[in-house]
């Protein structure tokens, strides 16, 4: 039996002999319960129509609701590679394991589109300029990988876990592990992401690992409270700070889109970290 067999058959009998849990202490760890990933789910769905529940097998984690098994968003677009992208140094958050959460400042995915010089002719210019952007978006389209991203429960580690898996610019040729990796925050790659099969499809998926994502959502709600905490009037009573926990999901894709900046799944506003 090798490591990897060995490990999984290790959470196999540690998730039995625990059970689910069932303890709401999401403020505190940074851990959900399945049904506040259930709820998280429900909220992130209704705010996020690309975000779509899955049903899966009833017998793989019967403690959730067999039409809600994992989340799944299709087609979600990525133009460009990870280390073309600037990130904003006064926004890093960086943990004592090195994993480094920062905001990924997305470049303009428009393409501008070289024209020749020539006599304008205003009769024309309408026209014209509709082809021009009908030939940038041409190009940018032919340009974006897509992936469809999955955010399933891992009962071990309770927490949500992201796998996805990559197509390249035709939209229909999987991406190989290698080409993948190219979307993945450089300081993250070989040490966060790796290739692992999806609980429910079975499929070979590159996965953010889970082992430090209760953490993370820990020291986000941390860094968040002391800024609220910061921002009160002092001559007031303190209000205390309490991240709603159906909204957790949010905040999970917003630190996961700093693993991987270049897929634009983080379509959630209004959450400042």
């Amino acid at each position: 039996m090798n490591k990897r067999n060995f490990y999984e058959n290790f959470k196999k009998i540690y998730n039995h002999v625990q059970g689910v849990k069932t303890v709401t202490n999401f403020q505190a760890t940074g851990t959900l319960t399945p049904l506040e990933f259930v709820e998280a789910g429900d909220e992130l769905v209704q705010k996020m129509p690309v975000w779509a529940w899955a049903e899966g097998d009833e017998k793989i984690q019967p403690f959730l609701p067999p039409k809600k098994k994992y989340l799944v968003y299709r087609g979600a677009p990525s133009y460009e590679r990870a280390p073309d992208i600037e990130h904003v140094k006064d926004n890093e958050i960086e943990g004592d394991d090195g994993w480094v959460t920062t905001h990924a400042s997305h470049k303009s995915s428009n393409v501008a589109s070289s024209v020749p010089e020539k006599v304008i002719n205003w009769d024309e210019e309408d026209e014209d300029e509709e082809k021009d952007q009908d030939q940038a978006d041409d190009t940018e389209e032919r340009r974006c990988r897509l992936y469809d991203v999955y955010m399933v429960y891992d009962q071990y580690y309770q927490t949500p876990r992201i796998f996805l898996i990559g197509y390249a610019e035709d939209h229909t040729t999987l991406l190989t592990k290698e080409e993948m990796m190219q979307d993945v925050y450089a300081s993250n790659r070989e040490k966060t992401v790796s290739i692992d099969p999806h609980p429910f499809l079975k499929a070979a998926c590159i996965s953010i690992h889970p082992c430090r994502h209760a953490e993370t959502m820990k020291r986000l709600l941390q860094h968040m409270k002391r800024r609220f905490e910061a921002s009160q009037p002092s001559d007031k009573e303190k209000e205390e700070f309490i991240f709603p926990t159906h909204m957790a999901l949010f905040l999970f894709l917003k630190f996961v889109s700093s693993v991987i900046p270049s897929i634009e799944y983080d379509l959630s506003i209004g959450i400042d970290i």
